[in-house]
C-alpha cells in the first residue's frame, strides 16, 4: 500500500491521517465467476480482451508496465540487474527464439515467484532471488520460464490474471464491465494464470535442455523446486495454514503436482553427462549481497499474519491460516482453500455519515445488504454485514466491515468464504477486531531489512548465526535454515559464506 503526501495530527486524543488523494481502489466488490460456466460472456470478453492482442510481442509490451507497477516497480541494485540479464541471455541464446528481443526484469516484490509473457518478457522477484542458493538455481527458474515462451504456452491458452482468480473478485456480483476492466488492469500483472500439467512438463523439459546447452548443471531446476517445497512448508508454518493448496508463491502460478520434482530429476538424469558444471554459489551470493529483503516499510510490512503500515499508522492481523500479500492498491490474503480477504483504506465518499448508511448506499450498494450491525473496533465506530450470495449453484459467504479511521476515512475489510461455520466466523471477527492505530514508537522501530552475505567465524554454531539476524520473524532459526539449507544437517564451516538479515546493507 502506497501513499502520497500525508500529515499526522491529533484530534480528540486520536491519531488522524490526512492524505492528498484516495489511495486505494474503490472497486473492492467486483464479482466475476472464473469457474466453468462464467456469469456472462460479455464480462469474460472484457477480461480476456486485456490479454489477447493478436501479436504475441504486443501482449508483453502492453502488460509489462502494468506488471511492473503492481509489483512495486522494477528492483534496481548496482550489478544485480546486469547479472540476471547475463544469465537470462545466456539461456535465451541457445533457444529456438534467440532472435527475440528478450527482456529480464527483477520485480520489487518479496513474494517468491517468476513468470513470463509472450514475446520474451521474463520476470523474477527479489523474493525468489533471496531464496535461491546459487546461479544455477536461478538459471533453472529462468530456463523454465523461457520454455513457456518458446513453447508459446501464452498464445495457446486464454490468459487471465491469476490474481483475479485468487482474490475471487468477490462472489459474482457485477458492478459493470468497466469495473471488471479496471480490476483486470490493476491486478492483471500480479500473477500469471496457471499452466496445465502438460505445459508445465514441457517447460521443464525445455528448461533442462536449455540448461544443458548453456553449460549449467541439469539438476538445477529440480534443486530449486525442492527449495520451493521448503518455502511452502515454512509459509504454512508461520501462518498456521494446514491446507495443501498453493498460496502466494511460485506454485500458485505453476501447478504443483506430486511428481513434478521427480520428473524434473528424471529429465536431468536423462541428459546427464560426465562434465563438471559450475553452480557458481560464491558469485551469486556476492551479487545479491545488500539486496532488500521482505517488504519495503514505505508500503507496509508483513510479519506472518500481521500487516503493519508505519507511515499510515495502522496494523491488523489476517485470519489464522491466511497468507498476506501487499500491493500498491490494497492488502490481500488467501488460505489456499477458497477463503479470501481484501483490505483497503481510503477517502471514498464517506464524509462522516453513519457507517451503516455508507455501506448500504455507497460501498455495498450493488450487494444490497439486508442487515447491518453497528459495532466498535478498537474503540472506533464500525459496522459489519454478512451476505450469502448464490452463483452457479454455489453459495458464497461474504463478511464486509467498515471502520471509522478519522478525517472522513474508512478502513474496509471484505472476507469471502466458500463455507460458513463458527470457527471461520470467529477467525474473521478476530481479524477485523485486530485493526488499530500503530503507535509512534512501534512505527519508528520498523526499518528496512537487507540480505547480507557474511562468513562463518571459528566456533560459531547455527543457533548463534540465526540469533544474530534482524528481528523479522519470531522463529529466526527456521528462517535461517530456509535461507541456508546446507546448515540444516551440517555444522557451519569457518570461512563459509551464508545469508543473514541486517537492518543495514553492511
Amino acid at each position: 500500500m502506497t501513499k502520497d503526501r500525508q500529515q499526522i495530527g491529533r484530534r480528540g486524543g486520536k491519531a488522524r491521517l490526512l492524505c492528498s488523494r484516495v489511495l486505494l481502489t474503490p472497486f473492492l466488490v467486483v464479482g466475476l465467476t472464473l469457474s466453468p460456466g462464467p456469469a456472462t460472456a460479455s464480462v469474460m470478453d472484457d477480461l480476456f480482451s486485456i490479454f489477447e492482442p493478436s501479436d504475441e510481442r504486443a501482449i508483453g509490451t502492453q502488460q509489462h508496465p502494468r506488471i511492473v507497477a503492481q509489483f512495486g516497480g522494477e528492483y534496481i541494485q548496482e550489478g544485480l540487474n546486469e547479472y540476471i540479464l547475463d544469465i537470462g541471455l545466456k539461456l535465451a541464446f541457445v533457444t529456438e527464439m534467440r532472435d527475440l528481443p528478450w527482456r529480464f526484469t527483477i520485480l520489487n516484490s518479496p513474494v517468491v515467484n517468476a513468470f513470463a509473457l509472450p514475446g520474451g518478457y521474463v520476470y523474477i522477484t527479489r523474493g525468489l532471488l533471496a531464496l535461491a542458493n546459487n546461479e544455477a538455481e536461478v538459471a533453472g527458474v529462468l530456463a523454465h520460464e523461457i520454455g513457456h515462451v518458446t513453447a508459446r504456452h501464452g498464445a495457446q491458452r486464454q490468459s487471465r490474471a491469476t490474481g483475479v482468480g485468487l482474490i475471487g473478485a468477490l462472489a459474482g456480483i457485477l458492478t459493470g464491465s468497466g469495473a471488471v476492466q479496471q480490476l483486470g488492469q490493476q491486478l492483471g500483472g500480479m500473477y500469471i494464470a496457471g499452466y496445465s500439467r502438460d505445459q508445465e512438463h514441457e517447460a521443464d523439459q525445455l528448461g533442462v535442455k536449455y540448461l544443458d546447452l548453456a553449460g549449467y548443471p541439469h539438476e538445477a531446476m529440480a534443486d530449486f523446486l525442492k527449495r520451493m517445497q521448503a518455502q511452502a512448508e515454512y509459509t504454512r508454518k508461520i501462518t498456521g495454514n494446514k491446507s495443501k493448496g498453493s498460496l502466494f508463491d511460485f506454485f500458485a502460478s505453476h501447478p504443483h503436482t506430486e511428481d513434478r520434482v521427480d520428473r524434473a530429476s528424471q529429465e536431468a538424469r536423462l541428459n546427464a553427462d560426465d562434465l563438471e558444471r559450475p553452480y557458481e554459489r560464491v558469485r551469486y551470493l556476492a551479487a545479491i549481497n545488500g539486496m532488500l529483503y521482505g517488504d519495503d516499510p514505505k508500503e507496509g510490512i508483513i510479519k506472518g499474519r500481521e500487516f503493519l503500515h508505519p507511515d499510515l499508522r495502522f496494523k491488523f492481523n489476517a485470519p489464522e491460516g491466511f497468507q498476506l500479500i501487499n500491493s500498491s492498491k490494497a492488502v490481500y490474503a488467501v488460505d489456499g482453500e477458497g477463503g479470501q480477504m481484501i483490505f483497503d483504506l481510503g477517502r471514498v465518499k464517506y464524509s462522516g455519515q453513519p457507517l451503516a448508511d455508507y455501506m448500504r448506499s455507497v460501498w455495498l450498494e450493488k450487494l444490497n445488504p439486508k442487515t447491518i450491525d453497528t459495532i466498535r473496533v478498537g474503540g472506533a465506530p464500525a459496522a459489519v454485514t454478512r451476505i450469502i450470495v448464490e452463483t452457479n449453484g454455489r453459495k458464497i459467504y461474504l463478511t464486509a466491515v467498515a471502520i471509522d479511521f478519522g478525517d472522513d476515512r474508512v478502513a474496509r475489510f471484505v472476507y469471502q468464504m466458500p463455507t460458513s461455520n463458527n470457527d471461520l466466523n470467529q477467525r474473521i471477527a478476530g481479524s477485523y477486531n485486530s485493526f488499530k492505530p500503530l503507535q509512534y514508537q512501534e512505527a519508528q522501530e520498523i526499518k528496512p531489512t537487507y540480505m547480507v552475505i557474511e562468513k562463518v567465524k571459528s566456533g560459531q554454531e547455527v543457533d548463534e548465526l540465526a540469533a544474530g539476524m534482524a528481528e523479522v520473524v519470531q522463529d529466526k532459526k527456521a528462517l535461517f535454515i530456509l535461507l541456508n539449507p546446507e546448515f540444516d544437517d551440517h555444522s557451519p564451516i569457518p570461512g563459509r559464506e551464508y545469508k543473514t538479515l541486517r537492518y543495514g546493507r553492511e
